[in-house]
């Protein structure tokens, strides 16, 4: 007699696992796993929806803090040193736009680069060494001796601050829920606000004490104006392992099919913002946004390239275009008036005894040969610019609360065209200091709810797999326009008082008129 296969195989017994077995593995009985299996799984927005806001999103809102304090003092600490450090450096006037501008070329140089590595390998690394290794390089710059030593670290400093600081806006928008979305970001901007307050008064309360420190028999020599520098690199490093307590973004895990490791991450929020048991937590099983796991390491940056070339094609090239060129002229007049404010200041004096046309475009004077004197500045002049910081805090509550009731880019456009009138009558402010403030924070605080509602856009423009990619252009072309327009500004004073303004009122009308040809993206769920 011939038994075949089949007949053995039908013979054989299944193997069954016990249902208790089942039940202790997986906390769910034969049953319940059964109907999950059938079950179709939630998508990312229901996910994140159901994990609530609480406590998770409170710590994750205080991590972020002293990242965006870091944005602006590697960008802007520089502005405030140069009263002292102008003759310890011997630095000549395009050496200080030198070294203003060195920082953003940094952050330029590595853009396409950060985002490519974070869109492959994950946000939460680039988060934690972006911005340890953007601090220790902070503190070796607070040790400068010298303009070139200065110089290299200033642009290492852009070149490694640019990457993590892209990823946390994408981070952020991806562990909030749609409805809260655009408000969580545009009120981190409030965080912008508090950092440009404070840092003139921590230049204050270190820049103008007479401290001096010599080590090595006097080959170094430590400032109050380096003692400054040290103590704005302690923030990125705080930052860098602040986020280490943190989890991987749980988009960036579906969108690689890592959906388990997802899970588990929901759950964890969850429980952290309700004081609830994991296992409680509704969703059970997630949607497949990929039907095979990408690999990790070596394996995601082969794969990125291809992953990447959808930006670069339509519908996504136009938008990315559009967007990038308006930022570009919202930073050029918005950081091109913040990055002189201090340095206008100290110029027109404490008392506000020169008009600003008279401070910034005087007539020629004769030249002498004298010694290096460091401009001499007092609490007042400090004050000044920590009120034009702090002027951005009605403008962000207003705009959190519009932003999703009349549009995106209908705040980003308005605030466009009426920051180009405030900047337009800056020449004809008389000599009080007051009057000159009030219009200063006003142009600014609306070029940044501008900026704001700018990157909004871009994080619901663009796909998980491409967004911090998309970002890091976009805060790229930002730069590019800032770098311009420290360039331009100085070199159409030759011309005039009224030139630098009427450029940048132009330029920021044409960037509020620009928004309104952008996508509309209100409540957009994230893709």
């Amino acid at each position: 007699m011939v038994v075949s296969k089949t007949d053995v195989e039908a013979q054989k017994p299944s193997e069954e696992i016990p249902h208790d077995h089942l039940y202790k593995v997986t906390g769910l009985s034969s049953t319940n796993l059964e109907k999950l299996a059938q079950e179709p799984g939630s998508d990312f927005e229901a996910a994140i929806a159901a994990t609530g806001y609480g406590w998770f999103n409170v710590i994750l809102m205080l991590c972020s803090l002293p990242a965006f304090w870091s944005s602006v003092s590697v960008t802007s600490a520089p502005s405030f040193i140069f009263t002292r450090a102008q003759c310890d450096l011997k630095l000549r006037l395009l050496d200080m736009g030198t070294v203003n501008a060195i920082t953003y070329m940094g952050m330029i140089t590595s853009a396409m680069i950060w985002g490519f590595l974070s869109d492959t390998l994950g946000r939460k690394c680039i988060l934690v060494w972006g911005f340890f290794c953007a601090g220790l390089v902070e503190v070796a710059a607070a040790f400068s001796q010298n303009y070139t030593m200065l110089l290299i670290t200033r642009f290492c400093s852009g070149f490694l601050f640019n990457g993590p600081f892209a990823v946390l806006i994408s981070y952020l928008a991806e562990m909030h829920r749609t409805d809260l979305r655009a408000r969580v970001l545009l009120l981190t901007c409030l965080f912008y606000t508090f950092a440009n307050t404070t840092l003139p008064l921590l230049a204050w309360a270190i820049i103008t004490k007479d401290l001096d420190f010599q080590f090595f028999d006097n080959s170094i020599v430590i400032h109050s104006w380096n003692v400054f520098l040290l103590t704005t690199a302690m923030v990125p490093l705080l930052t860098g392992v602040a986020f280490l307590f943190l989890p991987e973004s749980p988009k960036f895990l579906m969108s690689r099919g890592r959906n388990d490791e997802a899970l588990l991450v929901f759950r964890w929020i969850y429980s952290l913002n309700t004081g609830k048991p994991p296992e409680s937590y509704s969703v059970t099983k997630l949607e497949e946004e990929k039907t095979k796991q990408r690999g990790r390491g070596l394996e995601a940056l082969r794969g990125g390239r291809a992953q990447m070339a959808p930006l670069f094609k339509p519908p996504y090239l136009a938008w990315l275009v559009l967007i990038c060129l308006t930022h570009m002229g919202c930073m050029f007049g918005s950081n091109t008036i913040r990055l002189w404010y201090p340095q206008l200041a100290a110029m027109m004096g404490p008392e506000g005894n020169e008009t600003l046309c008279s401070a910034i475009a005087p007539g020629p004077v004769p030249v002498e040969e004298v010694a290096c004197t460091p401009i001499q500045t007092d609490m007042l002049t400090y004050l000044q610019s920590a009120f034009v910081g702090a002027g951005s805090v009605l403008s962000y509550g207003i705009g959190g609360a519009l932003i999703n009731k009349c549009g995106k880019r209908i705040v980003a456009g308005v605030c466009g065209v009426f920051s180009a009138a405030f900047i337009m009558v800056l020449p004809f402010t008389g000599t009080k200091a007051l009057t000159l403030v009030a219009i200063f924070t006003t142009g600014l605080a609306l070029t940044s709810l501008c900026s704001a509602a700018l990157s909004s856009i871009a994080v619901d423009l663009f796909p998980t797999s491409l967004r911090v990619m998309a970002l890091a252009t976009f805060l790229m072309n930002g730069r590019l326009g800032t770098i311009m327009g420290t360039v331009i500004f100085p070199a159409l004073m030759d011309f005039g008082c009224l030139p630098p303004f009427i450029t940048i009122a132009v330029v920021l009308i044409i960037c509020g008129l620009a928004c309104f040809f952008l996508p509309n993206t209100t409540l957009k769920k994230l893709e």
